[in-house]
């Protein structure tokens, strides 16, 4: 029963008391109606529509603001029209409704529902409740309908440029030993194939071998990213964890996009890497969506242990607003990087980077503001 159909029921009560009490027969008439009005939508709501509902959500992952939606369908299997109906899903603790007309006997309505996509995390949607509320208002009767779908929204981006590494990658020199196609030095020549750049035809060979013959360009200095996002809880104030994590997953995907090895760690604990090819992005991408801070953690300290076997490695810190005495490790295992990036969110009053021997530092308020100075520093 809703608020409406308690407030009949005590207007009822008091009006048959007062009618009984008074003779007034108006008062006895209100109390009656109101009694039978509260009874019927007891009785509509009672009575349950042959309804099937499914959900599908679509896209299942996507990034901070992006459009999601669940596609809400309920077939009608009974033999008479249904009355409209309200359809809900729960998404992180909160309901968002979608109301859906009368169906007619053996037919299907589909409705698209919106998805809230404003934070990053990992929600569970549904199951989907299916309710009848009366046309007074006086009862709401809900149903569950079908199973659980998953949500996953990526953080948020900003354009970056990756790393600095110290020094290019297309220079002469050992190739690595699986290089990648793509850079300025010659390797070897092969086969053509669809797709191939026309300018990279290796014409003395096909007028040898009559075969047609494309050069094999490599990356032959081949740097590797090293992104660690600090978790500890207390190096952030307010909202500042998630602007970490922005600037975090937008390291990610510009390593990424240009090519680069990228190993990503949290001082937690948590590790996954991506290829020059990109693959493995995503499995980086999906533990910055549901990633989140907590106290029993070592913080930037934590990043002594993943200095074995850092040369060739350029290392970016993503921290907050740590005290000096949970920053010690970067020093300690500054001269075992090529170059170390430390980038500090969470910072109001304009006060300077902490100061790390022959690191960078980089300090802003939030992501956007990190993300300006990144760009007007690095390009």
């Amino acid at each position: 029963m809703t608020a409406n159909g308690r407030w009949a029921l005590i207007v009822a009560a008091l009006s048959l008391v007062g009618g009984l009490a008074t003779g007034y027969t108006f008062l006895l008439v209100v109390a009656g109606l109101l009694t039978l009005s509260v009874a019927l939508a007891a009785l509509y709501v009672a009575w349950r529509p042959s309804l099937v509902a499914s959900q599908h959500v679509s896209p299942p992952v996507v990034g901070a603001g992006e459009l999601a939606s669940a596609r809400v369908s309920v077939t009608n299997t009974g033999r008479r029209k249904s009355a409209p109906i309200v359809a809900a899903d729960w998404i992180a603790g909160h309901q968002h409704s979608v109301a859906l007309p009368a169906v007619n006997a053996g037919e299907t309505h589909v409705s698209l529902l919106t998805l809230p996509t404003d934070r990053r995390g990992h929600f569970e949607v549904g199951p989907l409740e299916i309710e009848r509320v009366d046309p007074l208002g006086f009862f709401r009767a809900a149903t569950h309908r079908g199973s659980t779908s998953s949500l996953i929204v990526y953080p948020a981006v900003h354009h970056m440029s990756p790393l600095p590494t110290g020094h290019r990658r297309e220079f002469e020199g050992a190739a690595a030993e699986q290089p990648h196609e793509g850079g300025i030095s010659f390797h070897s020549l092969r086969d053509y194939e669809l797709g191939d750049d026309l300018r990279l035809v290796h014409w003395r060979s096909v007028a040898k071998t009559g075969t047609l013959m494309v050069r094999k360009n490599i990356i032959t200095s081949e740097p590797r990213l090293m992104i660690v996002l600090d978790t500890w809880s207390g190096s952030y104030g307010g909202d500042s964890f998630e602007d970490a994590v922005r600037i975090a997953a937008s390291l990610v995907q510009a390593g990424c996009s240009s090519h680069y090895p990228v190993m990503f760690r949290t001082t937690g604990g948590l590790a996954a890497d991506a290829a020059a090819s990109g693959e493995g992005r995503v499995a980086i991408m999906r533990i910055l969506a549901g990633i989140q801070p907590s106290d029993a953690d070592p913080g930037l300290n934590g990043v002594i242990r993943f200095a074995e076997g850092a040369e060739g490695v350029s290392l970016g810190a993503i921290t907050g607003q740590p005290p000096a005495e949970r920053t010690a490790g970067i020093s300690r295992v500054r001269p075992r990087f090529d170059m170390v990036t430390v980038v500090q969110v969470g910072e109001h009053f304009d006060r300077p980077p902490m100061r790390i021997p022959g690191a960078l530092t980089l300090n802003g308020a939030d992501s956007a503001e990190v993300a300006a100075r990144w760009k007007a520093r690095f390009g």
